[in-house]
C-alpha cells in the first residue's frame, strides 16, 4: 500500500481490504490489532493472525483443547456506538530463546475460532514467517534496484508511484517464476532455498540473449534455462535466528549547556569589584 508521509501503517493497512478474499490468512504485528481494522480486513472472508501485547486484557470466555481460548476485543468507540465486540481466539505461548531474555512470551489473536482448522502450535510456528517481508524489502531495494545513491529517479509524486509499482511488479513476476521452478522440480524444493539474486541474474540474461523475442519457442527455451540455473544453485537450509530488540540512542540536535548554566547562575569572579548593592549586603 502506498500513501503520503502523513499516513500511518494502521491507516494504510485498511487498504488491504480490497485485495483480501476467502481462504487467505494475514499475519500482522502487535501494533495492528484494532476492532476497526479487524472488521475491515475480515469483511471479505479472509482470516487474521495478529500478535498482541502481552499485557492486553483478554478475558477467557471458553477454554479450548489446544490451550487457546475464545475472547473478545472492543474499543471505546464500539461501546459508545453500541457495536458488538469482535470475537477472537487467543494463543499464548513461550519460546526458549537465549538471544532475547525476558521477551519469550507471545500472544496471538486469530479470527480462526476452530482449533481443529488451525491448531495453536501450527499458528505459533507460522507466525515467524511474517518476517519474510523484511527479505522482500532487501531484495527490492538492494538487489533489484541496484546500489545507487538515488533511491528513485522520479521527481514528481506520479513518477514515484510509477517507479514503485514497476519495482513491485518485477519482483512479483520473479517470485512467481521462482515458485513455479520449485513446484516443477523433479525433487521437492523449498522456495526459501532458491536464491533471489540467482533468479534476478538469470532473468536478466534471458532478456539480453533474446532481446525482443517473445515467440513460444524462445520463451520455452528461456524458461528451461531459468529453471535449471535457479534449482541447481540452492541456498543452505534456513536456520532459526533471533536478535535482541534494542533502541537506538537519539541523535542530539543541540549542544548541551555548560554545567554552570545548567544548574544555576555562575559564581561571582573573586577578582572583580563587587557592585554597590553587594557591598551593603
Amino acid at each position: 500500500m502506498l500513501g503520503g508521509w502523513h499516513d500511518g501503517e494502521v491507516r494504510l493497512a485498511e487498504d488491504l481490504q480490497r485485495s483480501l478474499t476467502a481462504g487467505m490468512l494475514v499475519l500482522g504485528d502487535r501494533n495492528l490489532p484494532s476492532t476497526r481494522l479487524w472488521r475491515a480486513l475480515t469483511s471479505g472472508g479472509a482470516d487474521l493472525c495478529f500478535r498482541a501485547k502481552t499485557n492486553r486484557r483478554l478475558p477467557v470466555l471458553q477454554s479450548l483443547p489446544d490451550g487457546s481460548w475464545l475472547s473478545q476485543i472492543q474499543a471505546e468507540d464500539d461501546k459508545k456506538a453500541s457495536r458488538e465486540p469482535v470475537a477472537v481466539r487467543v494463543i499464548r505461548y513461550r519460546l526458549d530463546d537465549p538471544g532475547r531474555p525476558g521477551e519469550d512470551q507471545y500472544v496471538l489473536l486469530t479470527s480462526v475460532l476452530d482449533p481443529v482448522l488451525a491448531p495453536a502450535a501450527d499458528l505459533a510456528a507460522l507466525y515467524p514467517q511474517r518476517w519474510e517481508c523484511e527479505n522482500v524489502l532487501d531484495e527490492i531495494k538492494t538487489h533489484q534496484r541496484g546500489a545507487r545513491t538515488v533511491v528513485l529517479a522520479s521527481k514528481t509524486p506520479t513518477g514515484v508511484r510509477q517507479e514503485i509499482y514497476a519495482h513491485l511488479l518485477v519482483h512479483h513476476a520473479l517470485r512467481a517464476l521462482v515458485a513455479e521452478a520449485a513446484n516443477s522440480s523433479p525433487e521437492p524444493v523449498d522456495c526459501d532455498r532458491l536464491s533471489f539474486t540467482t533468479a534476478l541474474r538469470a532473468a536478466r540474461r534471458t532478456v539480453t540473449i533474446l532481446p525482443g523475442s517473445f515467440s513460444p519457442d524462445h520463451l520455452h527455451t528461456a524458461w528451461q534455462h531459468f529453471r535449471t540455473e535457479v534449482t541447481e544453485r540452492l541456498l543452505p537450509p534456513r536456520r532459526l535466528r533471533s536478535q535482541a530488540r534494542v533502541v537506538n540512542a537519539r541523535c542530539r540536535t543541540t549542544r548541551p549547556r555548560p554545567a554552570a548554566t545548567a544548574t544555576g547562575p555562575s559564581p561571582p569572579d573573586p577578582h572583580t569589584t563587587p557592585s554597590r548593592s553587594n557591598r551593603h549586603k
